[in-house]
């Protein structure tokens, strides 16, 4: 093998899952939760996938350490006008820089979709690492409607 394809297979990471299927990721797209997320602390590393569908708002967030555990996610600031304004950034980094995602839960019933705005994750684009928050002020539910009672499936 040359030099430059063993430099190839370095520079990626296999992704494993049964439930979510086989990847090949670059490395930079690795992104690490240092405090892992609530509920599950020893998961620290993920990778950010795209639906397949194009226009899609979700996006899949895979575990490395975990390979079944994965996340249905999108971007908060499309979820809810203003809610990313609430959410508090880390000093250091500016704005522009700061993914702010919601957990989706997809229910059997897809018209039930729902987001958690109380616990949103925070991701620093130019270093790959993130945080999960919690905002207990009250004024972000846990269950957030992503689909009017009205707007068909």
């Amino acid at each position: 093998m040359g030099q430059a394809a063993r430099q190839a297979v370095a520079e990626t990471v296999a992704v494993r899952s049964q439930r979510f299927g086989d990847y090949e990721v670059p490395a930079e797209r690795i992104l690490r939760f240092p405090e892992g997320l609530v509920g599950f602390p020893e998961a620290r590393q993920f990778v950010l996938l795209e639906s397949g569908r194009p226009g899609s708002p979700f996006r899949y967030l895979l575990c490395l350490d975990l390979p079944e555990l994965g996340f249905v996610v999108c971007d908060a600031a499309h979820v809810c006008p203003g809610y990313v304004a609430d959410v508090p950034r880390p000093a250091d980094v500016p704005a522009a820089d700061v993914a702010v995602l919601a957990l989706v839960t997809v229910p059997a019933d897809a018209r039930q979709m729902t987001a958690n705005l109380m616990a949103p994750l925070l991701i620093d684009c130019r270093s790959g690492h993130g945080r999960q928050i919690v905002l207990d002020t009250g004024h972000h539910p846990i269950r957030f409607p992503l689909l009017a009672s009205s707007d068909p499936a």
